[in-house]
C-alpha cells in the first residue's frame, strides 16, 4: 500500500500549491502586492498635492483677472471723468483775463472769447509777486470785499475799477506779475473759480451772494 503524503487544504484547492517552492513564489507574491500597494498609495498623495496646487494656481489666475479688469475699468473711469472734465470747463477756459492799466492804478480787464454769455463775474482776491516779494494788501474803493463785475457777453470786454494795490518799499509794482482770482457762472449753470491764466476750478457750492454792484464806466 503506497501512503500518499499528507496534503493540505490549500494544496487541495489548488494544484500549484503541490509544486516544489510554492511557498516562496507565494511569499514573492505577497511582495510585489506590498510595493504595489505602497506605489498606489504614493500615486495617490502625489495627485492630491499636484490637484491642490492646480486649485491654488486657478485661483491667483481668478484673482489677477480681477485685479486686471478692475484696472481697467478704473482707467477708463479716469479717462471719462478727465474728458468730461475738460468738456465741461470748454466755456469757462474762454474767460481772459489782461492788465489793461498799470499801478498805482491797476486795472484788469476780462474778455469772453465763447459763443455764450458768461455770468456774475466778481474779483474775489489779487495778489503780486515782484521776484521773492509779494503784495500786503490790496482794495477796490477802500475795500477787498468781492468785486462784481456784472455779465460779459460773447465777444465783449468788462475791466474793474481801479486797484490799490500796497508793496514794500523796495518793489517794482509796474514790473510785478498779478494774480487776480475772479469766480463766475457759465451759461451750462456751473460756478467755476480761476486765478489769472490758471485751468478753471469747479465750485460745488453756490458762492454767497455779493450786495456790491459794478460801477458803471
Amino acid at each position: 500500500m503506497t501512503i500518499c503524503p499528507e496534503q493540505s487544504p490549500e494544496s487541495q484547492d489548488n494544484p500549484d500549491a503541490r509544486l516544489p517552492g510554492y511557498a516562496g513564489i507565494a511569499d514573492r507574491r505577497l511582495m510585489i502586492s506590498s510595493a504595489t500597494l505602497v506605489d498606489l498609495g504614493f500615486t495617490v498623495v502625489e495627485a492630491d498635492v499636484l490637484a491642490a496646487w492646480g486649485q491654488v494656481a486657478g485661483a491667483m489666475a481668478t484673482v489677477a483677472a480681477v485685479v486686471v479688469a478692475f484696472w481697467i475699468a478704473l482707467r477708463d473711469s479716469r479717462h471719462r471723468d478727465a474728458e468730461r472734465r475738460d468738456s465741461e470747463s470748454a466755456h469757462a477756459r474762454l474767460l481772459s483775463a489782461a492788465r489793461a492799466e498799470n499801478p498805482p492804478a491797476l486795472r484788469i480787464s476780462y474778455t469772453n472769447f465763447g459763443a455764450f454769455p458768461i455770468t456774475s463775474v466778481r474779483l474775489t482776491a489779487l495778489y503780486g509777486r515782484c521776484g521773492d516779494i509779494k503784495t500786503t494788501t490790496w482794495h477796490i474803493d477802500g475795500t477787498a470785499a468781492p468785486y462784481v463785475l456784472g455779465a460779459v457777453a460773447p465777444g465783449k470786454t468788462v475791466t474793474t475799477p481801479p486797484i490799490t494795490v500796497t508793496w514794500p518799499e523796495e518793489a517794482d509794482p509796474v514790473a510785478a506779475l498779478y494774480y487776480p482770482t475772479i469766480v463766475f457762472h457759465d451759461a451750462n449753470g456751473r460756478w467755476w473759480e480761476r486765478t489769472a491764466h490758471e485751468q478753471p476750478k469747479r465750485l460745488l457750492e453756490t458762492p454767497p451772494l455779493i450786495a456790491r454792484l459794478p460801477t458803471a464806466d
